[in-house]
């Protein structure tokens, strides 16, 4: 008695159906995969500057000065033989050292550090006012530097346009107002108008908010002087 024989493989149709699953499954998880790794890239960033702006206050608090670079990425952070952070953290992405500024001495008076943020919608690039771009060429969005210098912000290109006048004219892009706490402490400090931050060494800038988010009640968040400050004309 004859048996049938078992099925051998797949179908072309069969293959196609598994294949066309597979894609629609991949569309589907793979963005989400990019966002999540951006997410924890990020946060690993912001981690990397609170611990690199620690360990050089704490070298700023033994010896009186910063660095005038940082070591290389993995390599320790050593001045006047004492070691103050074991291992130099480098841009988790792209491996390649952030990047640091200091007066250029040896023993420098301050220092800023500057990183870019994979998400633009992460909240710390609005709260630090680098939306427009800090550092130069303007190409940072995340910054740190020490208590007696803020950083280099950057705002859009504004390319002068006519006056709309018909349906075909185009409105020119408005220049962000930079809100910022003053350092007054009467009344739990003030939200004004600063047209230099960096000046004024303000830690923290807010584009457009005249309520700096509430934030200037806390003594951190206040610029240290009125330098910068507005001044009507």
């Amino acid at each position: 008695m004859k048996t049938k024989n078992k099925r051998q493989g797949f179908s072309l149709i069969e293959v196609l159906i598994v294949l066309a699953v597979l894609a629609v499954l991949y569309l589907l998880i793979f963005p989400t995969i990019i966002s999540q790794l951006a997410k924890a890239n990020d946060a690993r960033r912001k981690l990397d500057f609170n611990l690199i702006a620690k360990s050089l206050e704490q070298a700023y608090d033994s010896i009186g000065y910063y660095p005038q670079t940082l070591p290389v990425c993995d390599q320790p952070l050593i001045l006047n033989g004492n070691n103050y952070l074991t291992s130099i953290p480098c841009d988790p992405k792209t491996k390649i050292a952030y990047f640091y500024q200091s007066d250029g001495s040896e023993n420098s008076s301050w220092f800023k550090l500057y990183a870019r943020l994979e998400r633009s919608d992460d909240k710390t690039i609005d709260m630090i006012g680098c939306r427009y771009g800090c550092g130069p060429d303007c190409k940072y969005n995340l910054g740190v530097s020490s208590p007696n210098i803020g950083l280099d912000y950057c705002l859009p290109d504004v390319t002068p346009t006519p006056i709309p006048t018909g349906p075909t004219s185009i409105p020119s892009t408005p220049t962000p107002i930079l809100y910022a706490c003053s350092p007054s402490a009467s009344s739990g400090g003030h939200c004004e108008i600063y047209d230099d931050p960096a000046l004024s060494e303000c830690p923290k800038v807010y584009p457009n908010d005249p309520t700096c988010a509430g934030e200037c009640g806390v003594k951190e968040n206040r610029c240290q002087n009125a330098k910068g400050k507005h001044t009507p004309e």
